[in-house]
């Protein structure tokens, strides 16, 4: 069986194959994943304000709208969005987690879907790749802000499938 992360079409170049590449990493964080996880495991945090489940998608999908919309298109972040994404209440530099929404996975996953859906039409829009873009005092370029949001989304899933085994493990006294 051959592995390989064919571009998607409809793209400019390299865009169809980060496009691909983003996919397969969070099909591959996401098999990880228990699919029958209940709200309470959604939520849950090892330690108070600190990472969860729910926590780590919302993120991740709020970073990938900042990023691949507002950041290299230039839209404005939706209000409704950055509410639910809980984007003025999680602050990832300092380890401060908002609890999340009370939902199953299944919530997260269909939310993610719909905004990926969303955002990866939008990418059919984005400027050359090599285009530089000034934000924050910095020159980037939407190839390296794709390759960012890539890089990102495998580190918090990480932390997404390591927090579904802690939940697995945790102890009795937890499971009120």
């Amino acid at each position: 069986m051959l592995n390989d992360a064919s571009p998607l079409p409809g793209y400019q170049d390299p865009y169809g194959l980060l496009c691909a590449i983003l996919q397969d990493g969070t099909n591959e964080w996401r098999l990880e994943m228990d699919q029958d996880l209940p709200a309470e495991a959604m939520v849950w945090q090892a330690y108070p304000g600190g990472h969860s489940i729910g926590g780590c998608i919302l993120h991740n999908i709020g970073v990938e709208v900042f990023w691949l919309e507002n950041y290299v298109l230039g839209r404005e972040f939706d209000p409704e969005e950055k509410a639910l994404f809980q984007w003025d209440e999680t602050d990832v530099d300092t380890w401060k987690w908002a609890v999340p929404p009370h939902k199953p996975l299944s919530w997260y996953f269909a939310l993610q879907d719909r905004v990926r859906a969303r955002v990866l039409e939008s990418i059919k829009q984005w400027p050359e790749p090599d285009k530089e873009i000034e934000g924050w005092g910095k020159s980037r370029t939407p190839r390296w802000v794709f390759g960012h949001v890539i890089q990102h989304e495998s580190y918090h899933g990480g932390q997404a499938v390591l927090l579904n085994r802690l939940w697995q493990l945790r102890g009795s006294s937890d499971q009120d």
